[in-house]
């Protein structure tokens, strides 16, 4: 076993030393300057932040709104300070005009990267994960927010839903928890075997759930020899058509290196088709019904925001975009490109508009991330636009515990 190895094996030397590098670099940053002096910025009409002192206040991913379709709530999780997946956590409202908020439910099924998957099924209605205690398994409760009344109770936990909320695809989210912290949730509810593990659909109409791509059909296509790794499904989605789903599937090899490709699947003739198998896929949005805007690696072993067609498998390089991962998506007239980026070495994340129209890159904001929001308790902003692309809302711990920005868009920008 390498000393490499053998560090990322380690656990707790693993985190330590990591930290200790987090020190090192903000020292050696002090004497550098920023890469995004130079960048523009562009100013919101207003902003306000939901919070609470003593708390946690965030949402979670970044291709869910918080706002709902009549931009009058915004919902966000709250946690006490020191709270661990599976404590208590409350689903909550803030009314945007008043700004007052109410807890309206309450999980135990949350993360801190995408919350307990809330969701807006309808103008007043949110979907969001649970457990039950009795029956030890997943499901997803629909409130309605204003009557504050449960609505309906469906198997498994919603990971991503149909344009018309129909059904919704859901995934092992306690093989995430062991093997993508961060991303899961603890309760042990589904049979671990390759063959009985994958990705469900639920139809909402019959209630009925049904294993549709197994884990095992996922490895046994064009396998690399990965037999004996650990391996999991995340980021499962439905394409614009709706006739198949795309997602990333992810093995850990030797020395805790994490290896990705990005498949879809037809659902009407079960087959399995490869987009991107460069050994490295992330984020990625929808620009039009056939094309992705993803940061990945090429086929030239060229990393950074691209575009590929589904249809062709064809990329390109999208040139503009900050070169580093991050979580991007398009504002509903496709004037923007909203993204963000992970902590520099200063511990600063920045909040990007990229202007499809001008080519230029625009900074909205710049937010410090403390050094405690590292690892699986990183605080990603995940930025979000409202339906209707008046609001973006980031999650952000400058204030020492987790809040949420939001900022209102001004309309002659």
């Amino acid at each position: 076993m390498s000393i490499k190895q053998f560090i990322k094996n380690n656990s707790f030397l693993f985190s330590s030393l990591k930290q200790g590098l987090l020190y090192i670099r903000f020292v050696k940053s002090l004497f550098q300057k920023d890469v995004y002096a130079n960048i523009k910025d562009i100013k919101s009409e207003e902003t306000f932040e939901v919070k609470e002192q003593g708390y946690h206040c965030f949402f979670g991913y970044y291709d869910k709104s918080p706002v709902n379709a009549t931009n009058e709530y915004i919902a966000f999780l709250r946690v006490k300070d020191g709270s661990r997946p599976k404590d208590n956590a409350d689903v909550c409202i803030m009314h945007i005009p008043t700004k007052e908020t109410k807890v309206i439910g309450h999980t135990t099924t949350w993360n801190w990267q995408q919350g307990c998957m809330m969701q807006w099924v309808d103008k007043y209605t949110l979907s969001f994960n649970g457990f039950n205690e009795k029956n030890k398994s997943y499901v997803t409760h629909w409130l309605d927010v204003k009557e504050q009344k449960e609505v309906g109770l469906f198997p498994r936990a919603a990971y991503s839903y149909d344009k018309n909320h129909t059904r919704f695809l859901s995934l092992n989210f306690h093989r995430l928890d062991l093997y993508a912290k961060g991303y899961g949730y603890p309760y042990s509810a589904d049979d671990m075997a390759e063959d009985k593990d994958g990705i469900w659909e639920t139809d909402l109409s019959s209630g009925k759930t049904k294993l549709i791509l197994s884990l095992k059909q996922t490895m046994d296509y064009e396998p690399k020899g990965y037999r004996n790794y650990q391996h999991y499904i995340n980021h499962v989605a439905y394409t614009p058509d709706e006739q198949s789903i795309i997602f990333i599937h992810r093995w850990q090899v030797k020395g805790g290196e994490f290896i990705s490709r990005l498949l879809s699947y037809n659902l009407i003739t079960g087959q399995l088709h490869t987009i991107l198998d460069n050994g490295h896929v992330s984020h990625y949005c929808w620009k039009d019904n056939d094309t992705l805007l993803i940061y990945a690696t090429d086929e030239n072993n060229h990393k950074g925001y691209m575009e590929v067609n589904i249809r062709t498998r064809q990329t390109h390089l999208f040139d503009g975009l900050p070169a580093e991962d991050g979580h991007p998506s398009y504002s509903n007239d496709h004037r923007w490109i909203l993204t963000d980026t992970y902590p520099d070495w200063k511990r600063h994340q920045y909040l990007f508009l990229y202007d499809l129209q001008g080519k230029e890159l625009r900074k909205l904001d710049k937010l410090r991330s403390p050094f405690r929001y590292f690892n699986d308790e990183r605080c990603d902003l995940h930025p979000r636009w409202s339906m209707d692309g008046k609001y973006i809302c980031a999650d952000n711990t400058q204030s020492g515990y987790r809040s949420i920005n939001v900022y209102k868009i001004c309309s002659t920008c």
